[in-house]
């Protein structure tokens, strides 16, 4: 009895739980309500988050502690200095959190999507023998700020990232048309520091046929002209006669920055790129540099993300 009494209960609860379809007269007018992408256990002390896998689809709830080792593991180098990891940890969560707010009932685990995502297992076997010591040391970066995040104006803020600039962060207005006060342009001195700061592509004329569907004829050094820039960024750029904005030729060159020059000569142009990443934002390598001058997590998060507040 005292079994069929425990099921009884459950039963009960999860009845009690279940968000319901319907009410009211008829069934039908009330479609049932999404979860968000945050949401919390029963007691309200554990958060977790759903998070989709972009290799199968399928989703996945995952504690938020666990999100976060994973996801500060994806990305940013475990040895880079606590402090950069702490606010990596910071602005990962505060990104998901303010995704939760805006209505997401998921977080993709690609950071071409969301921010990426890295299991127990594969961080097993990404680290092999450094398992041990890179997972307590991103740990214990995720602990020290656990609950943390961004806020502007009361609101979460949208900590965007960025693997390395051009030496210059990039504000959202130029990169989004939207402007955003704390997404603003900022000095990252260190980034140029960086031997991945620097990096060439050279695309034939049949490349930039095929990836931009532009015709290519005439003089090779006149293929690319009226270069627009912005925070040091490409705005916009003329090749063979047709306009394009700057995310739209870096995503169809695959070049790692909009951030660029031009140099053309033979039956090829070679893109010199600066950075890599968006440049909005914190810049990953940039806020490893200040850690290791000496700057706290604080400090990073202040001058990459301005007039924001770290609330609890």
């Amino acid at each position: 009895m005292k079994k069929y009494a425990l099921i009884a209960i459950l039963l009960l609860v999860s009845m009690a739980l279940c968000p319901l379809a319907a009410m009211g007269s008829r069934g039908d007018e009330k479609k049932e309500q999404a979860l968000p992408v945050i949401s919390q256990d029963i007691i309200g002390q554990t958060e977790y988050i759903t998070v989709m896998s972009s290799a199968t689809g399928g989703m996945q709830k995952i504690g938020m502690r666990e999100y976060l080792i994973g996801c500060v593991a994806a990305e940013m180098p475990p040895n880079y200095h606590p402090e950069a990891l702490k606010a990596q940890a910071i602005a990962s969560y505060s990104y998901a959190k303010r995704l939760s707010e805006k209505g997401a009932e998921f977080i993709s685990d690609s950071p071409m999507t969301h921010q990426g995502y890295v299991s127990r297992q594969m961080r097993i076997k990404n680290w092999g023998d450094d398992f041990e010591k890179n997972e307590n040391k991103i740990s214990e970066a995720v602990d020290s700020v656990s609950g943390l995040r961004l806020t502007y104006g009361g609101e979460t803020a949208l900590a965007v990232y960025h693997s390395i600039s051009s030496g210059r962060t990039r504000s959202a207005e130029s990169m989004w048309g939207e402007d955003i006060p704390y997404l603003r342009s900022v000095v990252s001195d260190g980034d140029r520091l960086s031997p991945d700061f620097a990096d060439e592509k050279s695309c034939t004329a049949t490349e930039l046929s095929e990836k931009l569907g532009v015709e290519i004829e005439g003089d090779p050094t006149e293929w690319v002209s009226e270069i627009e820039k912005e925070d040091g960024y490409v705005k916009s750029a003329v090749i063979c006669g047709k306009k394009f904005d700057g995310t739209e030729i870096r995503n169809s060159l695959a070049l790692r920055s909009e951030s660029f020059e031009v140099e053309c000569g033979g039956n090829s142009v070679t893109f010199i790129c600066e950075g890599h990443g968006h440049g909005v934002g914190m810049s990953q390598y940039g806020a490893d540099y200040m850690a290791r001058q000496g700057s706290a997590y604080t400090e990073i998060l202040a001058h990459y993300y301005p007039d924001t507040e770290i609330t609890a």
